[in-house]
C-alpha cells in the first residue's frame, strides 16, 4: 500500500500591481487649478516687484512644475496629460504676466478718491489695453525661452509623476 504525498496547498500567484489607471478629469482639474493658483501667485508677486520682469525665469520653472506634479498625481498615466500639462504651464505663465501687467497698470491709474483698482478689475475692463501693456512694456526676447522651459517642465514632470 503506498502512502499518498502530503498536500501542499500553495496561494495563487498574486498578479503585479495593476498600473495605476488614467483619471484624465480629475488631473485636467487638478492641473488647471495648479495653473491657476500659480498664476496668481506669481503674477501677485511679480507685480509687487515691478515691471522687471527678470523673475520670469524662477517662476516659470515652478509654475511648471506645479502643473505636471498636479497632473501626473491626479490623473494617473492618461497619455494625454503629459501634453496638457505643458499647454496648462504655458498658460499659467501667460496668466501670471498678465496679472502682473495688469497690477501694473492699476498702480498708474486711480479713482476720484486716489484709490488704485484691483489687478482684476484692470483685467476684467481692460483686457485689451493689459495686453498691449504686456506686450509692448514686459515681453522681452528671453520669454520665449522661459515659456519653452515651462511647457517642458509641465510635460516633463507629469509623464515622470505618472509613471
Amino acid at each position: 500500500m503506498s502512502v499518498p504525498a502530503p498536500r501542499t496547498e500553495t496561494a495563487p500567484p498574486s498578479p503585479d500591481r495593476p498600473a495605476a489607471e488614467g483619471r484624465p478629469a480629475r488631473g485636467l482639474a487638478a492641473g488647471a487649478a495648479a495653473a491657476l493658483t500659480g498664476a496668481i501667485v506669481f503674477g501677485w508677486a511679480q507685480g509687487l516687484a515691478g515691471p522687471g520682469g527678470h523673475e520670469l525665469g524662477y517662476w516659470a520653472l515652478a509654475i511648471g512644475l506645479l502643473v505636471g506634479a498636479a497632473l501626473g498625481k491626479a490623473g494617473g498615466r492618461a497619455p494625454a496629460l503629459a501634453p496638457l500639462g505643458a499647454l496648462l504651464a504655458l498658460l499659467g505663465v501667460l496668466l501670471a504676466q498678465l496679472l502682473a501687467a495688469a497690477a501694473h497698470m492699476s498702480e498708474a491709474t486711480s479713482d476720484a478718491m486716489g484709490n488704485p483698482p484691483g489687478a482684476l478689475t484692470t483685467v476684467l475692463h481692460h483686457f485689451d489695453t493689459v495686453v498691449e501693456y504686456w506686450r509692448h512694456e514686459m515681453l522681452g526676447r528671453n520669454d520665449i525661452a522661459f515659456y519653452t522651459v515651462a511647457a517642458a517642465e509641465g510635460y516633463l514632470v507629469a509623464k515622470r509623476v505618472a509613471e
